[in-house]
């Protein structure tokens, strides 16, 4: 069995939204739909793509602002941290006056992940971390079949999430990066923001690890 990854960088933040494919079934799961609806869209219609599930990293506009344009027109559920409910609900208005950025609200999530659950995708699963810190509901996506993990804004390359946001907390923040932190070192790492990496080489060189 083979996955895909496809990356479509969106929105004035550059946010990675990521399409996960199970290649035997071409099933594929949206992680953090952004912005830019048809651009993304494009790229599922292209490699004939079937996507049964939207999936939030967290609750923050840059990641949620097409969730609306794909629940509508794939009639598939959304699923998101339990405990970013509230902030997904209100990331229109945030958009609004963060950044004077006219976003449709997001849909209610169909689903309230929590750390273990198990997301299928045609033949492949996804896990969920909570990864609580950047916002109180974040959550990462793990696959350890193929060693590879969806981090939102919890990790970056040689970087991490913010914690100066309202509802961030530092403290949670650094307690989830241990938890990554006990990942295999080849798991790649695909976060929402920024270059891909892996687990080893943050472990070696990510100053905020240190």
């Amino acid at each position: 069995m083979f996955i895909m990854v496809l990356t479509v960088v969106v929105g004035e933040l550059e946010e990675n939204c990521y399409i996960f494919v199970c290649d035997a079934t071409k099933k594929a799961a949206i992680i953090d739909p952004g912005d830019e609806a048809e651009k993304i869209d494009d790229v599922i219609t292209k490699n004939s793509i079937k996507p049964v599930v939207i999936v939030n990293t967290h609750g923050h506009f840059d990641h949620v602002g097409a969730n609306a344009y794909f629940k509508e027109k794939y009639d598939i559920p959304l699923a998101i941290g339990k405990n970013d409910k509230e902030l997904l609900l209100k990331s229109h208005v945030d958009a609004m006056v963060l950044f004077g950025k006219n976003q449709p609200p997001s849909p209610a999530p169909d689903t309230l992940l929590k750390d273990g659950d198990i997301i299928e995708i045609g033949n492949e699963i996804l896990e969920v971390i909570e990864t609580p810190g950047h916002s109180p509901g974040s959550i990462c996506l793990y696959n350890s079949k193929h060693n590879l993990l969806f981090s939102g804004d919890t990790l970056f390359y040689e970087s991490v999430g913010r914690w100066d946001l309202p509802h961030s907390d530092r403290d949670a923040l650094f307690e989830s990066l241990q938890k990554l932190l006990k990942l295999p070192d080849n798991t790649v790492v695909y976060p929402g923001h920024g270059k891909s990496t892996t687990i080893a080489h943050e472990r070696q060189f990510n100053p905020f690890l240190k």
